[in-house]
């Protein structure tokens, strides 16, 4: 989307509350944000936005589209599941250029270069031994989850010998 001189100036000065001046930069504070303030990268500004943000609950591809009923656009996240131990990057990557269609170019590459950071930084953390938050609980889950099905099993064979 090509803004006129104008918007550009109303957009970084007046409109925009999450724009924070920093000594070298100016950074972005909008919680879907990139975390630089660039017009072509604003959830603001942008009809149709993409990114990979963090929650506590996970990590979610969230988009917004432009909407009829909506003023702000509509609004969707999709949680991602990440598995360091499959390394499923590039499946991950697919499954998001196909949710995102339509984004600008200058965006994907962004989404695409901020998924890419997040296994860069995963994969450093498991090489160095270090838990990761989100997917180490996944991963115990899996783990207590199968577990618990082979006790069943076992009891459950114990139980049929019993029986005999």
């Amino acid at each position: 989307m090509a803004l006129t001189l104008e918007k550009k100036v109303l957009y970084a000065t007046t409109f925009c509350k999450y724009r924070e001046r920093l000594p070298y930069k100016i950074r972005c504070t909008h919680p879907w944000s990139y975390g630089i303030c660039d017009l072509d990268l604003c959830p603001l500004v942008q009809p149709i936005f993409a990114n990979v943000i963090f929650q506590e609950d996970g990590i979610y591809l969230v988009i917004k589209r432009p909407s009829k009923s909506k003023v702000a656009g509509e609004i969707s996240r999709i949680k991602l599941d990440i598995n360091i131990e499959e390394d499923n990057e590039a499946e991950i990557i697919e499954f998001v250029k196909e949710k995102v269609e339509g984004i600008p170019d200058k965006m994907f590459q962004a989404l695409v270069e901020r998924i890419h950071r997040i296994y860069e930084r995963f994969r450093f953390l498991k090489s160095k031994g270090e838990k990761i938050p989100g997917i180490e609980r996944k991963i115990e889950e899996k783990k207590e989850e199968e577990l618990a099905e082979e006790v069943e099993f076992e009891t459950e064979k114990e139980f049929e010998e019993g029986v005999e």
